[in-house]
């Protein structure tokens, strides 16, 4: 039970802050917390416990609250959508008493992660002067399948004719999801712990050509799609840090980072932990739409002009996460999960058309 998934960013070096009113911790538990903390917690307290789809975690309110009523919480979980961690069987009594201490430390921050960092991990393994100049292959790539083989931090390209697989690429850590290029050539693929990973479906074998990790968490990648700038841009968005970075389309190095921090969208209060969801390109404009999840903004990034980049924020439901376009690619069908509700985006327009309240958590995806 993973409610939220796990984080990959509990690997990471992280800078703690020590509080003289929280419960004692050795060091060897704070360290299981933090890894429990970022398995299981993380994905719906966020990074820092400012909340998302779940509630703040933060040390006012924890230290308040108290340990016996922490314990009771993690071990028994509530209605409103906690999981019974201790009952079920899946944290052992020692690991809630670890949890129930830990939440009342304060957080520990994560590095940030900037052009530098990038371009450190930035791996360009076949040129475009040295890639087929034509289709090296007999694969029909309009009937071809990337399949997540998620734990496996792997994909399957399966050929849709005879159902068979065509090859096993490695990839990333927890293959989050692959987005083909507007030219059908490009497979780019992306983990939750950032790496993405750009195949080139033309080589005779279809393999890797570059790959780079672009923050410590991430979901989302895609490439620019209007007509004159066709793949000439890539996009990712990280859960942390909390921004998205936009590339050379056919190398993957990275051009610009614009963070997503800022206030939310209903009590226009700051959110320091705005985390990047859905990312789709705009069909009638240079524009790509970001979702920052905790805010509510979607932005409305204009690529045209990187040096003097414009962002129109669009302002929607708080807890954006994922959503697709419908049939004539002029809307986009945007959900805002914890507000129950979907936004729905006119990118022709480039403004928000409607705002329809729906069941529980909607998750439209890319079939919306």
């Amino acid at each position: 039970m993973q409610i939220g998934g796990s984080s990959p960013v509990g690997g990471a070096d992280m800078v703690q802050t020590l509080n003289p009113k929280s419960p004692p911790m050795t060091k060897a538990d704070f360290e299981v917390g933090k890894k429990i903390y970022f398995e299981r917690c993380a994905g719906c307290h966020g990074v820092l416990r400012k909340g998302a789809t779940g509630k703040p975690l933060t040390t006012d309110i924890t230290l308040e609250r108290g340990s016996e009523y922490l314990k009771t919480f993690i071990f028994y979980g509530s209605p409103q959508g906690m999981p019974n961690w201790g009952s079920s069987g899946t944290l052992s009594d020692h690991e809630v008493d670890v949890m129930t201490r830990y939440i009342q430390h304060e957080p520990p921050t994560p590095p940030e992660f900037g052009l530098k960092e990038m371009n450190a991990t930035w791996k360009l393994i076949v040129p475009p002067s040295q890639r087929p100049k034509s289709k090296m292959n007999s694969l029909d790539l309009a009937n071809l399948f990337s399949v997540t083989l998620r734990d496996a931090g792997k994909i399957a390209l399966i050929d849709g004719a005879s159902k068979k697989i065509v090859d096993v690429i490695d990839t990333g850590y927890a293959v989050h999801i692959s987005r083909i290029s507007k030219s059908g050539r490009y497979l780019y693929v992306i983990g939750r712990d950032a790496k993405i990973v750009l195949i080139d479906l033309w080589m005779e074998k279809p393999g890797p050509v570059v790959e780079i990790r672009v923050g410590l968490e991430a979901r989302s990648v895609e490439t620019s799609k209007f007509k004159g700038y066709e793949d000439r841009y890539a996009i990712a968005g990280t859960y942390w840090p909390p921004q998205y970075t936009l590339m050379d389309g056919d190398t993957l190095k990275p051009l610009k980072v614009i963070g997503t921090r800022g206030m939310t969208s209903d009590t226009n209060e700051y959110h320091p932990e705005p985390r990047v969801a859905a990312i789709v390109a705009s069909h009638h404009h240079p524009e790509f739409l970001v979702n920052a999840k905790e805010t509510g903004m979607v932005h409305l990034v204009d690529y045209s002009d990187l040096d003097n980049l414009k962002v129109k924020m669009i302002k929607t439901p708080r807890f954006l996460h994922d959503g697709g376009f419908e049939s004539t690619g002029r809307y986009f069908m945007d959900a805002a999960n914890a507000s129950d509700k979907i936004a729905v985006i006119d990118t022709k327009d480039g403004k928000l058309a409607a705002v329809v309240a729906v069941g529980k958590t909607p998750h439209p995806g890319r079939g919306a």
